[in-house]
Order: structure tokens, then sequence, then C-alpha cells
């Protein structure tokens, strides 16, 4: 119900946008900014009504619309989405300003209402969103069935439960932003910012002891020479194909064959995303059961500069738990991962089922395992993959592990990885002795000990620059699948 009531929400925030077309006066010629407007609120509400939920449109009187200047200001008097399940979403009246910037490109401004209701499947009121803001404006291109610019920013949301009685606080949201700016530098290549924000999240159910609030969460990125074309024609496509509702399709299929033919020539441009999200805290009955510092997460891609290369950057800070079964003084507080990918062959992946014979041929529908296996994973080896562990760090007050290596796809390996790595550990010592006063009472305390003994007995000492004993371990993994850590090979122990 949660889901459903996000999407009708968020599809009433562009409701001026995309489902009635301007009355006119029977005696006046339609003007061309008019016939143009009107073609494409036409479409777009086309689209509106054949969504999976079959919703349409219902307004407390008959919308209207008017020329003033080079715009056309449109009203539309409490309109209300119904589904074919009986759930409807009701607005307050609301207004938008359309204005052709010729071509296919329309700015728009649109005045939000400060509130709506969602029903339940019975036509009863169940959720009321209240909130304050400004207008949202934006650009859409009708060529592209898409927002070039959109900006907007909504605050002092609050979730209401009607269903109960009295009515329920749900949540509040301090504030909402959306800024996003795509410019054609190059004919059919896109590029620009993007960026959204989400502040002072507080969710408490009725009827639950559990409650979550997150002090932020953002999406901030930048984009170069994507193909937007091509992309909105290859969701166009997959949006008329099963392959994500189903468990099972067929590599055969002419719409997944027309996505891959998209796929094969589409521009790859490049990407940068940092998500962050930070005071993330998990609650019940007044007592703090799981807490998160700060969460960042950074994807990046250059297929112009450097193909086939995927790079990820992932850092926790601050984890609390309130159950743990290791003394706090172990419990991570950092934990860093930085990795990149080099001569993936995402695009060759992605674009199988154009290769012939089918790839599909000789299989059944759905066989994952056996697509991976026959096609994918030859492809990853013909490349020679290689993954790259910049930085890999677990970090805690008592102890801590850093390391990185780099292993690389080979098909004549016996683990189909050859590579190298090197680990260095402080604490151990510690870490052992507080598992050996643990072991006395028995669980898996013994097995662990005996495990931590073993690595300290393979580990090379050192002192390392923040003069701490260090245990560092150079791992290999060479074509005869014989693992080796400082030159000890595992299958002798």
């Amino acid at each position: 119900m949660v889901r459903r009531s996000l999407r009708l929400f968020a599809a009433s925030f562009t409701l001026a946008l995309v489902t009635v077309s301007p009355v006119r006066a029977e005696a006046e010629e339609p003007t061309p900014a008019q016939d143009m407007l009107s073609e494409i609120l036409e479409y777009i509400g086309d689209e509106f009504l054949e969504s999976e939920a079959g919703e349409r449109l219902e307004m407390s009187a008959e919308a209207s619309a008017a020329a003033v200047g080079e715009s056309i200001k449109m009203k539309f008097p409490a309109p209300r989405i119904m589904a074919e399940d009986g759930v409807w979403i009701q607005m307050e009246s609301t207004a938008a300003r359309i204005t052709p910037m010729g071509g296919k490109a329309f700015e728009f401004s649109l005045k939000l209402p400060h509130s709506l209701t969602v029903s339940d499947k019975n036509g009863q009121p169940d959720l009321r969103i209240d909130w304050r803001g400004g207008p949202m404006r934006g650009v859409w291109r009708a060529d592209l069935e898409t927002l070039s610019v959109i900006r907007g920013n909504v605050y002092n949301v609050v979730l209401t439960d009607q269903s109960q009685t009295p009515e329920h606080n749900d949540g509040t949201i301090e504030t909402i932003s959306l800024d996003q700016e795509l410019t054609e530098l190059s004919p059919g290549l896109w590029s620009g910012p993007t960026a959204f924000e989400m502040t002072k999240l507080e969710i408490h159910p009725a009827g639950k002891a559990e409650t979550i609030s997150l002090d932020r969460l953002s999406l901030i990125g930048e984009t170069n020479d994507f193909d937007l074309p091509a992309w909105q024609a290859m969701m166009k496509v997959l949006d008329s194909t099963s392959i994500f509702s189903e468990a099972e399709f067929s590599f055969d299929d002419p719409q997944i064959v027309r996505a891959a033919q998209i796929i094969a020539d589409m521009h790859g441009g490049a990407d940068n995303y940092i998500f962050t999200l930070s005071g993330l805290r998990f609650s019940s009955q007044n007592k703090r059961l799981f807490s998160l510092h700060e969460m960042i997460l950074n994807l990046a891609y250059d297929n112009d500069a450097r193909p086939g290369e995927y790079s990820l950057a992932l850092n926790l800070t601050g984890q609390e738990q309130a159950k743990i079964s290791i003394p706090p003084e172990f419990s991570p507080q950092l934990a860093v991962l930085k990795l990149h990918l080099e001569r993936f062959p995402l695009r060759q992946i992605l674009t199988v089922p154009l290769r012939e014979p089918a790839p599909a041929t000789g299989l059944q529908t759905g066989q994952y395992d056996a697509i991976l296996a026959n096609f994918l994973l030859p492809l990853i080896y013909a490349n020679r993959t290689v993954i790259h562990f910049d930085e890999v760090t677990v970090r805690a007050a008592a102890a801590s592990l850093t390391g990185h290596g780099k292993l690389t796809a080979t098909e004549n390996s016996s683990l189909s990885l050859v590579g190298e790595a090197q680990f260095s550990v402080t604490g151990l010592d510690k870490l052992i002795l507080m598992t050996a006063q643990q072991s006395i009472s028995g669980g898996v305390a013994p097995q662990l000990l005996a495990v931590l003994t073993m690595a300290k007995g393979m580990g090379r000492p050192e002192i390392n620059a923040d003069g701490e004993l260090s245990y560092v371990f150079d791992i290999v993994l060479p074509p005869d699948g014989i693992i080796t850590i400082n030159e000890i090979p595992l299958n002798l122990l």
C-alpha cells in the first residue's frame, strides 16, 4: 500500500502535464502553441490511462485553459485519480503554466497543491500527506518524452494515518528537493548535473513499537554525453516485455533482441554519482537497536576515456548495534571498500541476444545458470576482466584490517581466477585473548579461537607506520589453484 501510494503521489505532482488537454472556445481558432500542447497532453494522458492500475482522472468541475501571451495557463479543480481496484487519490485544486520554447520543448511551472489523500480499496480515506512548498518548474521534451530540466522543493511534510481513530501522525519529512538540468551539447548526447536531497525523516507507524529516523539522504551526480534518445527507446521496449516481471524469459524474444540492438548502437558516455545516507537510526520502545553515522557510495564510469572500466567506492562510518556477540571495542566503526573493474564486457553481455547462433538455442526458457556458464563467463574470460581492490578497510577501536589486491578472470585457472592480495591485521593478540576467555562457555568460540591462533602463526609480524604490531598476509592465487599465504600452501594445512 505504501509503495502504491508513493507512486500515485509522484504521479499527482505531474498531473497538470500529463492528463488534460486545454479547453478552447468554439468560436476561436486554436493557436499553434495550443495545438502543440494538446498533442503532448493527449499522448501522455493516454500513457497515464493505460497504466497497470488502470487509473482515470476525475475533477469536481471542468478544467480550463487560457492563453497568456505565448503561454497557456491551466486550472484543474480538485482532481481525483481513480484506480480500477477502488483506490483513489484526491488533491486540492492546482494550476500550471506552460510555454512553448520552440521545437518539441515546453517550459512549465506547476503550482503544487498542499495536501492529498489516498484511500484504501474500500474507498475510505487511508493516508493524508500535507506539505508546504513553491512551484515545480522545468522543461518537458516531447520528442524524448522526458523532463530535461526539473526543479522543485517541498518542506514540512506530514504523513497522517486516517484509518486510525483518532488519526495518527505516521511521520514527518523536513525537506525534499530535486534539481536536474540536462543540456544537449551535441546531437543526441546530453550532459548535466542531478541532485536530490531529503532531510529529517521520522517514521513511526500506528500500532508499531519500531521507529525509523534519518538525518539526510542525497543523490548527487554528473552525466556526460549520455545517449538519452537511445535510453528512452530501450526503456519503452523493456516496458513491453516480461523480462523484469516474470521468472522466465527467452533471448529470442523480439523485444529483447530489439533492446539489445539499441544497446549495441548506444553511446555510453560517462556518469559519476554519489549516494549519501547519514544519521540512520532504528529504535523500538525508545531503545536504539541500530544506528549508522554515514554511508557514502560512489559509482562512476567513463566509456569514452576508459571503455569497460567501472569503479565503486563504499564508506561506512559510526555503526552501532544493540545486540552484538563481541565486545564493543571490536565492533567495526569504519568500513571502506574501493574497487574498479577493467575490461568488463558489459556491452557484450547486454548484447548477447544479437549473436549468431542465438545464445538461447538448446536451452529451456529462463535457465539463468546455463546462460551464465555458457555465454556470459566466456565473455569475461575472453576479455581477461580484472578486479582491482584498491582499498579494503575494517576498523574497530581495538583492531583493524586493511588490504588491497587484484584478481584476473582466467578460464584455464583451477579457480577461474588468478591474482594476489595483501592484508594487514592489528589487534589480533587482543582478539585471541578475548576469544579464549569466551571459549570457556563453549559455543563457537573454541572453533574461532583455533582459526585465529592459526592465522597468527601464518602471519608475518611487522611494526606498521603507526607503531602498532600488525600481522601481514601475502595471498597468492596461482593458475594451479593452490592458494598460498606467506608462501605456505593452504592444501598442506
